[in-house]
Protein backbone atom coordinates (compact mmCIF):
# COMPACT_ATOMS: atom_id res chain seq x y z
CA UNK A 1 0.00 0.00 0.00
CA UNK A 2 1.66 3.50 -0.86
CA UNK A 3 2.11 5.82 1.79
CA UNK A 4 -0.23 7.45 3.34
CA UNK A 5 0.93 10.01 5.86
CA UNK A 6 -1.02 12.93 5.44
CA UNK A 7 -4.59 13.42 3.81
CA UNK A 8 -4.87 15.03 0.68
CA UNK A 9 -7.22 18.42 0.77
CA UNK A 10 -8.50 17.83 -2.70
CA UNK A 11 -9.96 14.83 -1.80
CA UNK A 12 -11.92 16.43 0.87
CA UNK A 13 -15.56 15.69 -0.37
CA UNK A 14 -17.37 19.34 0.81
CA UNK A 15 -20.61 19.46 1.85
CA UNK A 16 -23.35 19.40 -0.43
CA UNK A 17 -25.98 21.73 1.66
CA UNK A 18 -24.42 23.71 3.97
CA UNK A 19 -21.02 25.23 5.11
CA UNK A 20 -18.62 24.28 7.34
CA UNK A 21 -20.34 27.12 9.53
CA UNK A 22 -23.64 25.34 9.51
CA UNK A 23 -22.59 22.21 10.13
CA UNK A 24 -20.83 23.02 13.21
CA UNK A 25 -24.18 24.27 13.96
CA UNK A 26 -26.25 21.14 13.45
CA UNK A 27 -26.99 20.25 17.15
CA UNK A 28 -28.53 23.62 18.04
CA UNK A 29 -30.39 23.30 14.43
CA UNK A 30 -31.71 19.85 15.64
CA UNK A 31 -32.55 21.08 18.87
CA UNK A 32 -34.40 24.02 17.85
CA UNK A 33 -36.70 21.57 15.27
CA UNK A 34 -37.86 19.79 18.73
CA UNK A 35 -35.13 16.75 18.50
CA UNK A 36 -32.63 16.30 21.22
CA UNK A 37 -29.20 18.24 21.63
CA UNK A 38 -26.30 16.20 21.47
CA UNK A 39 -22.38 16.63 22.58
CA UNK A 40 -20.21 17.32 19.62
CA UNK A 41 -18.20 13.74 19.41
CA UNK A 42 -14.77 13.99 19.46
CA UNK A 43 -13.50 13.00 16.40
CA UNK A 44 -9.87 11.32 16.03
CA UNK A 45 -7.53 13.48 13.48
CA UNK A 46 -5.15 12.41 10.88
CA UNK A 47 -1.74 12.22 13.27
CA UNK A 48 -4.02 10.02 15.79
CA UNK A 49 -5.00 7.44 13.08
CA UNK A 50 -1.56 7.64 12.11
CA UNK A 51 0.19 6.48 15.82
CA UNK A 52 -3.34 3.69 16.22
CA UNK A 53 -1.78 2.33 13.22
CA UNK A 54 1.24 1.33 15.24
CA UNK A 55 0.10 -0.33 17.74
CA UNK A 56 -2.51 -3.20 16.46
CA UNK A 57 -4.71 -2.97 20.11
CA UNK A 58 -4.68 0.93 19.51
CA UNK A 59 -5.73 0.60 15.39
CA UNK A 60 -8.74 -1.91 16.53
CA UNK A 61 -9.72 0.54 19.26
CA UNK A 62 -9.68 3.20 16.43
CA UNK A 63 -11.47 1.18 14.14
CA UNK A 64 -14.50 0.36 16.94
CA UNK A 65 -14.43 4.09 17.41
CA UNK A 66 -14.87 5.25 14.13
CA UNK A 67 -17.99 2.25 13.68
CA UNK A 68 -19.56 4.06 16.38
CA UNK A 69 -19.09 7.03 15.17
CA UNK A 70 -20.28 6.28 11.72
CA UNK A 71 -23.17 4.74 13.57
CA UNK A 72 -23.87 7.72 16.17
CA UNK A 73 -23.72 10.18 12.22
CA UNK A 74 -26.63 7.75 10.68
CA UNK A 75 -28.70 8.03 13.94
CA UNK A 76 -28.65 11.24 13.98
CA UNK A 77 -29.03 11.81 10.32
CA UNK A 78 -32.25 9.67 10.55
CA UNK A 79 -33.78 10.55 13.95
CA UNK A 80 -33.34 14.64 12.12
CA UNK A 81 -34.82 13.22 8.77
CA UNK A 82 -38.19 11.41 10.75
CA UNK A 83 -38.59 14.85 12.71
CA UNK A 84 -38.29 16.70 9.32
CA UNK A 85 -41.06 14.09 7.45
CA UNK A 86 -43.62 14.06 10.62
CA UNK A 87 -43.76 17.86 10.38
CA UNK A 88 -44.15 17.67 6.90
CA UNK A 89 -46.99 14.87 6.86
CA UNK A 90 -48.73 16.99 9.54
CA UNK A 91 -48.64 20.21 7.21
CA UNK A 92 -49.32 18.48 4.37
CA UNK A 93 -52.83 16.71 6.22
CA UNK A 94 -53.74 20.67 7.76
CA UNK A 95 -53.66 21.38 4.29
CA UNK A 96 -55.94 18.91 2.90
CA UNK A 97 -58.33 19.60 6.12
CA UNK A 98 -58.01 23.63 5.05
CA UNK A 99 -59.26 23.07 1.92
CA UNK A 100 -61.73 20.83 2.95
CA UNK A 101 -62.95 23.34 5.27
CA UNK A 102 -63.02 25.74 2.36
CA UNK A 103 -65.15 23.88 0.42
CA UNK A 104 -68.07 23.29 3.52
CA UNK A 105 -67.85 27.16 3.92
CA UNK A 106 -68.54 27.77 0.51
CA UNK A 107 -70.97 25.32 0.47
CA UNK A 108 -73.16 26.22 3.23
CA UNK A 109 -72.72 29.96 2.78
CA UNK A 110 -74.25 29.34 -0.96
CA UNK A 111 -77.39 26.93 0.96
CA UNK A 112 -77.37 30.05 3.42
CA UNK A 113 -78.16 32.36 0.80
CA UNK A 114 -80.62 30.46 -1.02
CA UNK A 115 -82.51 29.70 1.93
CA UNK A 116 -82.42 33.43 2.77
CA UNK A 117 -84.16 34.20 -0.39
CA UNK A 118 -86.23 31.38 0.29
CA UNK A 119 -87.28 32.53 3.61
CA UNK A 120 -87.76 35.89 2.43
CA UNK A 121 -90.35 35.02 -0.61
CA UNK A 122 -92.37 32.71 2.18
CA UNK A 123 -92.18 36.30 4.18
CA UNK A 124 -93.93 38.09 1.41
CA UNK A 125 -96.55 35.19 0.76
CA UNK A 126 -97.42 35.79 4.15
CA UNK A 127 -97.13 39.14 4.17
CA UNK A 128 -100.39 38.89 1.49
CA UNK A 129 -102.06 36.90 3.81
CA UNK A 130 -101.40 39.65 6.42
CA UNK A 131 -102.74 42.59 4.04
CA UNK A 132 -105.87 40.11 3.02
CA UNK A 133 -106.54 39.98 6.40
CA UNK A 134 -106.04 43.45 7.24
CA UNK A 135 -108.94 44.78 4.68
CA UNK A 136 -111.52 41.88 6.47
CA UNK A 137 -110.59 42.24 10.03
CA UNK A 138 -110.92 45.55 12.04
CA UNK A 139 -107.50 47.35 12.99
CA UNK A 140 -104.08 44.08 13.98
CA UNK A 141 -102.11 43.52 10.84
CA UNK A 142 -101.92 46.02 8.54
CA UNK A 143 -100.57 46.19 4.60
CA UNK A 144 -97.64 48.76 6.42
CA UNK A 145 -96.36 45.82 8.38
CA UNK A 146 -96.94 43.06 6.11
CA UNK A 147 -94.59 44.64 3.75
CA UNK A 148 -92.00 45.99 6.56
CA UNK A 149 -88.53 45.06 6.93
CA UNK A 150 -89.86 43.45 10.39
CA UNK A 151 -90.21 39.90 9.48
CA UNK A 152 -90.21 38.56 12.77
CA UNK A 153 -92.50 41.16 13.72
CA UNK A 154 -94.53 39.86 11.01
CA UNK A 155 -94.40 36.60 11.59
CA UNK A 156 -95.30 36.90 15.53
CA UNK A 157 -98.42 38.97 14.59
CA UNK A 158 -99.47 36.33 12.31
CA UNK A 159 -98.72 33.66 15.19
CA UNK A 160 -101.11 35.28 17.41
CA UNK A 161 -103.69 36.45 14.88
CA UNK A 162 -107.09 34.86 15.47
CA UNK A 163 -108.67 34.43 12.07
CA UNK A 164 -106.00 32.51 10.13
CA UNK A 165 -107.41 30.10 8.36
CA UNK A 166 -106.07 26.67 7.18
CA UNK A 167 -104.34 28.03 4.31
CA UNK A 168 -103.11 30.92 5.83
CA UNK A 169 -102.00 28.98 9.00
CA UNK A 170 -99.71 26.56 6.45
CA UNK A 171 -98.18 29.63 5.55
CA UNK A 172 -97.48 30.73 8.57
CA UNK A 173 -95.90 27.78 9.77
CA UNK A 174 -94.05 27.63 6.43
CA UNK A 175 -92.43 31.03 6.27
CA UNK A 176 -91.26 30.18 9.99
CA UNK A 177 -89.40 27.20 9.30
CA UNK A 178 -87.77 28.84 6.09
CA UNK A 179 -86.45 31.64 8.33
CA UNK A 180 -85.28 28.98 11.11
CA UNK A 181 -83.57 26.94 8.51
CA UNK A 182 -81.56 30.17 6.92
CA UNK A 183 -80.62 31.42 10.20
CA UNK A 184 -79.59 27.40 10.87
CA UNK A 185 -77.65 27.53 8.02
CA UNK A 186 -76.27 30.78 8.19
CA UNK A 187 -74.65 30.25 11.81
CA UNK A 188 -73.35 26.93 9.93
CA UNK A 189 -71.79 28.64 7.18
CA UNK A 190 -70.05 31.35 10.56
CA UNK A 191 -69.15 28.17 11.97
CA UNK A 192 -67.04 26.95 9.13
CA UNK A 193 -65.54 29.92 7.83
CA UNK A 194 -63.81 30.22 11.38
CA UNK A 195 -63.11 26.72 10.97
CA UNK A 196 -61.47 27.30 8.20
CA UNK A 197 -59.94 30.45 9.18
CA UNK A 198 -58.29 28.50 12.41
CA UNK A 199 -56.85 25.48 9.52
CA UNK A 200 -55.33 28.52 7.96
CA UNK A 201 -53.51 29.75 10.61
CA UNK A 202 -52.19 26.60 11.64
CA UNK A 203 -50.94 25.91 8.17
CA UNK A 204 -48.93 28.48 8.44
CA UNK A 205 -47.82 27.57 11.90
CA UNK A 206 -46.63 24.28 10.92
CA UNK A 207 -45.03 25.27 7.82
CA UNK A 208 -42.52 27.23 9.56
CA UNK A 209 -42.27 24.35 12.02
CA UNK A 210 -41.75 22.20 8.98
CA UNK A 211 -39.29 24.51 7.45
CA UNK A 212 -37.28 24.75 10.46
CA UNK A 213 -36.98 20.81 10.58
CA UNK A 214 -36.00 20.49 6.91
CA UNK A 215 -33.67 22.54 8.33
CA UNK A 216 -32.31 20.57 10.81
CA UNK A 217 -32.45 17.58 8.64
CA UNK A 218 -30.37 19.01 5.87
CA UNK A 219 -27.69 20.13 8.27
CA UNK A 220 -27.60 16.67 10.16
CA UNK A 221 -27.60 15.19 6.63
CA UNK A 222 -24.81 17.43 5.39
CA UNK A 223 -23.09 16.79 8.71
CA UNK A 224 -23.18 13.06 7.73
CA UNK A 225 -22.05 13.26 4.53
CA UNK A 226 -18.99 15.30 5.17
CA UNK A 227 -17.95 13.65 8.69
CA UNK A 228 -18.54 10.27 6.80
CA UNK A 229 -16.25 11.02 3.99
CA UNK A 230 -13.33 11.73 6.38
CA UNK A 231 -14.10 8.77 8.85
CA UNK A 232 -14.36 6.08 6.07
CA UNK A 233 -10.65 7.46 4.45
CA UNK A 234 -9.20 7.20 7.90
CA UNK A 235 -10.94 3.34 8.41
CA UNK A 236 -9.68 2.12 5.00
CA UNK A 237 -6.15 3.64 6.33
CA UNK A 238 -6.33 1.64 9.45
CA UNK A 239 -7.54 -1.13 7.69
CA UNK A 240 -5.22 -1.17 4.47
CA UNK A 241 -8.14 -0.62 2.34
CA UNK A 242 -10.21 2.19 0.29
CA UNK A 243 -12.82 4.64 1.40
CA UNK A 244 -15.36 3.38 -0.85
CA UNK A 245 -14.76 0.03 -0.21
CA UNK A 246 -15.31 0.79 3.40
CA UNK A 247 -18.46 2.49 2.16
CA UNK A 248 -19.39 -0.26 0.33
CA UNK A 249 -19.18 -2.73 3.18
CA UNK A 250 -21.42 -0.19 5.55
CA UNK A 251 -24.41 -0.08 2.77
CA UNK A 252 -24.18 -4.27 2.41
CA UNK A 253 -24.56 -4.24 6.24
CA UNK A 254 -27.14 -1.64 6.14
CA UNK A 255 -29.09 -3.66 3.44
CA UNK A 256 -28.64 -6.92 4.75
CA UNK A 257 -30.06 -5.95 8.02
CA UNK A 258 -32.99 -3.99 5.79
CA UNK A 259 -33.91 -7.68 5.14
CA UNK A 260 -33.88 -9.32 7.82
CA UNK A 261 -35.85 -6.69 9.61
CA UNK A 262 -38.48 -7.20 7.05
CA UNK A 263 -38.16 -11.38 7.24
CA UNK A 264 -38.26 -10.82 10.98
CA UNK A 265 -41.20 -8.44 11.10
CA UNK A 266 -43.70 -9.20 13.85
CA UNK A 267 -47.61 -9.92 12.52
CA UNK A 268 -48.80 -6.37 11.94
CA UNK A 269 -52.18 -5.59 14.82
CA UNK A 270 -55.16 -4.26 14.08
CA UNK A 271 -54.57 -0.97 12.50
CA UNK A 272 -55.42 2.20 15.55
CA UNK A 273 -58.95 4.06 14.74
CA UNK A 274 -57.95 6.27 12.15
CA UNK A 275 -57.56 10.18 13.40
CA UNK A 276 -60.46 12.15 13.53
CA UNK A 277 -61.24 14.61 11.64
CA UNK A 278 -58.93 13.40 9.21
CA UNK A 279 -58.93 14.14 5.47
CA UNK A 280 -60.28 11.13 3.20
CA UNK A 281 -62.35 10.43 0.54
CA UNK A 282 -65.52 12.03 1.09
CA UNK A 283 -64.30 13.56 4.71
CA UNK A 284 -62.60 11.78 7.67
CA UNK A 285 -60.10 8.63 6.79
CA UNK A 286 -61.83 5.28 6.40
CA UNK A 287 -62.56 2.62 9.08
CA UNK A 288 -59.89 0.28 10.06
CA UNK A 289 -59.60 -2.90 9.10
CA UNK A 290 -59.34 -6.29 10.57
CA UNK A 291 -55.85 -7.88 10.98
CA UNK A 292 -53.73 -8.27 7.70
CA UNK A 293 -54.54 -11.53 6.05
CA UNK A 294 -51.74 -14.10 6.65
CA UNK A 295 -51.84 -14.94 3.24
CA UNK A 296 -52.07 -12.26 0.94
CA UNK A 297 -53.17 -12.30 -2.15
CA UNK A 298 -50.72 -11.60 -4.52
CA UNK A 299 -50.10 -8.34 -6.17
CA UNK A 300 -50.94 -8.33 -10.05
CA UNK A 301 -47.31 -7.58 -11.82
CA UNK A 302 -48.82 -5.54 -14.66
CA UNK A 303 -50.20 -2.91 -12.02
CA UNK A 304 -47.15 -3.31 -9.95
CA UNK A 305 -44.45 -2.61 -12.61
CA UNK A 306 -46.45 0.42 -14.70
CA UNK A 307 -46.49 1.84 -11.01
CA UNK A 308 -42.61 1.27 -10.61
CA UNK A 309 -41.75 2.93 -14.30
CA UNK A 310 -43.47 5.66 -13.14
CA UNK A 311 -41.93 6.21 -10.11
CA UNK A 312 -38.71 5.35 -11.62
CA UNK A 313 -38.86 8.14 -14.53
CA UNK A 314 -38.88 10.63 -11.13
CA UNK A 315 -35.61 9.25 -10.17
CA UNK A 316 -33.28 12.52 -9.19
CA UNK A 317 -36.34 15.10 -8.89
CA UNK A 318 -35.84 16.84 -5.98
CA UNK A 319 -38.31 16.83 -2.77
CA UNK A 320 -40.58 19.37 -1.86
CA UNK A 321 -44.04 19.15 0.56
CA UNK A 322 -46.33 19.07 -0.70
CA UNK A 323 -44.63 18.99 -4.10
CA UNK A 324 -46.03 19.83 -7.25
CA UNK A 325 -46.58 16.46 -8.53
CA UNK A 326 -44.26 17.35 -11.74
CA UNK A 327 -41.19 18.39 -11.11
CA UNK A 328 -40.95 18.32 -7.36
CA UNK A 329 -42.22 15.28 -4.98
CA UNK A 330 -42.92 14.41 -1.41
CA UNK A 331 -43.86 10.63 -0.39
CA UNK A 332 -47.44 10.14 -0.54
CA UNK A 333 -47.77 12.38 -3.95
CA UNK A 334 -45.03 10.24 -5.31
CA UNK A 335 -46.87 7.16 -4.36
CA UNK A 336 -50.49 8.44 -5.50
CA UNK A 337 -48.99 9.22 -8.83
CA UNK A 338 -47.43 6.28 -9.26
CA UNK A 339 -50.80 3.79 -8.74
CA UNK A 340 -52.59 6.31 -10.33
CA UNK A 341 -51.02 5.87 -13.30
CA UNK A 342 -51.53 2.21 -12.89
CA UNK A 343 -55.27 2.76 -13.24
CA UNK A 344 -55.59 2.27 -8.99
CA UNK A 345 -56.06 4.93 -6.08
CA UNK A 346 -55.02 4.85 -2.53
CA UNK A 347 -56.64 7.54 -1.59
CA UNK A 348 -55.32 11.43 -0.49
CA UNK A 349 -51.82 13.15 -0.93
CA UNK A 350 -51.20 12.15 2.64
CA UNK A 351 -49.27 8.95 3.75
CA UNK A 352 -52.12 8.50 6.81
CA UNK A 353 -54.88 8.94 4.68
CA UNK A 354 -53.37 6.11 2.27
CA UNK A 355 -52.56 3.63 4.53
CA UNK A 356 -56.25 4.19 6.06
CA UNK A 357 -57.87 3.96 2.51
CA UNK A 358 -56.17 0.69 1.42
CA UNK A 359 -56.76 -0.81 5.22
CA UNK A 360 -60.54 -0.15 4.88
CA UNK A 361 -60.39 -1.77 1.33
CA UNK A 362 -58.89 -4.85 3.11
CA UNK A 363 -55.30 -4.18 1.52
CA UNK A 364 -53.18 -4.33 4.48
CA UNK A 365 -50.35 -6.69 4.93
CA UNK A 366 -47.69 -7.11 7.46
CA UNK A 367 -44.25 -5.50 6.61
CA UNK A 368 -42.73 -9.04 6.43
CA UNK A 369 -44.98 -10.21 3.50
CA UNK A 370 -43.84 -6.74 1.59
CA UNK A 371 -43.56 -8.02 -2.41
CA UNK A 372 -42.33 -5.91 -5.38
CA UNK A 373 -44.91 -2.72 -5.90
CA UNK A 374 -46.25 -3.07 -1.99
CA UNK A 375 -46.51 0.27 0.16
CA UNK A 376 -44.21 0.36 3.20
CA UNK A 377 -45.28 3.07 5.67
CA UNK A 378 -43.38 4.05 8.48
CA UNK A 379 -45.52 5.81 11.93
CA UNK A 380 -48.18 4.31 14.41
CA UNK A 381 -50.52 5.39 16.42
CA UNK A 382 -53.27 6.13 14.01
CA UNK A 383 -50.77 8.30 11.94
CA UNK A 384 -47.89 7.79 9.48
CA UNK A 385 -45.23 10.33 8.37
CA UNK A 386 -43.74 8.57 5.33
CA UNK A 387 -44.34 6.09 2.01
CA UNK A 388 -42.37 4.21 0.09
CA UNK A 389 -42.53 1.70 -2.77
CA UNK A 390 -41.07 -1.31 -2.06
CA UNK A 391 -38.89 -2.83 -4.69
CA UNK A 392 -37.54 -6.25 -3.35
CA UNK A 393 -34.43 -7.06 -1.95
CA UNK A 394 -34.42 -4.79 0.91
CA UNK A 395 -34.92 -1.47 -1.43
CA UNK A 396 -37.40 1.18 -1.79
CA UNK A 397 -37.93 4.04 -4.45
CA UNK A 398 -39.03 7.05 -2.22
CA UNK A 399 -39.49 10.68 -2.52
CA UNK A 400 -37.33 11.11 1.22
CA UNK A 401 -37.03 14.68 2.65
CA UNK A 402 -35.61 17.90 1.74
CA UNK A 403 -31.93 17.84 0.83
CA UNK A 404 -32.75 14.79 -0.94
CA UNK A 405 -34.07 13.84 -4.17
CA UNK A 406 -36.13 11.52 -5.55
CA UNK A 407 -34.29 7.68 -5.05
CA UNK A 408 -33.72 4.23 -4.21
CA UNK A 409 -32.42 3.05 -0.89
CA UNK A 410 -32.47 0.50 1.31
CA UNK A 411 -35.20 0.26 4.11
CA UNK A 412 -34.47 2.56 7.01
CA UNK A 413 -35.50 2.53 10.46
CA UNK A 414 -38.67 0.05 11.18
CA UNK A 415 -41.34 0.43 8.75
CA UNK A 416 -44.25 -0.05 11.28
CA UNK A 417 -47.03 -0.98 8.48
CA UNK A 418 -47.54 -1.93 4.65
CA UNK A 419 -50.43 -2.46 1.86
CA UNK A 420 -50.77 -3.62 -1.02
CA UNK A 421 -52.54 -1.55 -3.50
CA UNK A 422 -52.26 -3.87 -6.58
CA UNK A 423 -53.66 -7.06 -4.72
Amino acid sequence: MAEHRTRPVSRVKPATLFSSVAIGAVTASVAAAGGPAYAAPDYPSWSEIEQAKQNEQAKQAEIAKIEELLGGLRARAQEATEASMIAAEQHRNTLLERDEAQARAEQLGKQADEAAAVAEISRMRAGLVAAHLAKRADGGLTSELAFSGDPDGLLKQLGTASKLGEHSQALYDQALADKNSAEALGRQAEKATAERERLAKLAEEQAEASRVAAEASMAAVAEQEQRSAQLYEQLALLKDTTAELERQRAEGRALEAAEEAIRNAPPAPAPAPAPAPAPGDGGGAPAPAPNPPPNPAPPNQNAVETAIAFASAQLGKPYSSPGDSYNTWDCSGLTLAAYRAAGISIGTHSATNQYYTLAGRGKAISPRDVQRGDLLFWGGGGSYYHVAIYLGGGKILEAPDYGKTVRIWPVWGSPSAAARPAG
